[in-house]
């Protein structure tokens, strides 16, 4: 029952035993009458929450449906430039050393370098064989992820055919 989520129904009645257990005079802060039947509370309001929100989902129609999103991207928007805004604090100067120092700013914020599955296997591999090159060859550009690698040794293909990792 749990693993495919509580149907509306289900929910309903559910939520019914909590509040009549909620109300009752001398019911303990944290009792959960449904603990006996393995059922979490959480469980129970989280479901409930979820019908409810489809329910009001299907009311929508088409046009109030593109409002709402509409208005979701507008309210994104807007808190997207107040916080371009607050980045003018940081940073004084002209527009294309802002540029410059935003996407420095980006630089940072994520990776240049991403790991893929089929090298770190081929080095596990190539490892248990005992030759431990190209494990030490990944470390050294792991332990700067944010750094691009010298891609002359880097994005040979000389392990499977595949470059090493992505670099961004």
């Amino acid at each position: 029952l749990l693993r495919r989520g509580l149907q509306k129904n289900e929910c309903e009645a559910l939520m019914r035993v909590v509040r009549q257990f909620s109300l009752e005079a001398g019911n303990e802060a944290g009792f959960n009458p449904l603990a006996m039947y393995g059922i979490e509370v959480g469980t129970v309001l989280r479901d409930h929450e979820v019908h409810c929100q489809i329910e009001n989902i299907e009311k929508l129609t088409d046009e109030m449906w593109t409002q709402q999103c509409e208005d979701l991207w507008r309210e994104w928007i807007e808190l997207y430039k107040i916080r371009i805004d607050s980045d003018k604090h940081n940073y004084t100067g002209d527009s294309e050393s802002k540029r410059e120092w935003r996407d420095e700013q980006q630089r940072w914020s994520n990776p240049r370098v991403i790991p893929r599955n089929h090298i770190l296997q081929q080095a596990i591999n190539t490892a248990e064989l005992g030759d431990f090159s190209l494990v030490r060859r990944l470390l050294e550009v792991f332990e700067n992820p944010f750094e691009a690698p010298e891609e002359s040794w880097f994005c040979e293909r000389d392990v499977a055919d595949k470059a090493a990792c992505t670099v961004t």
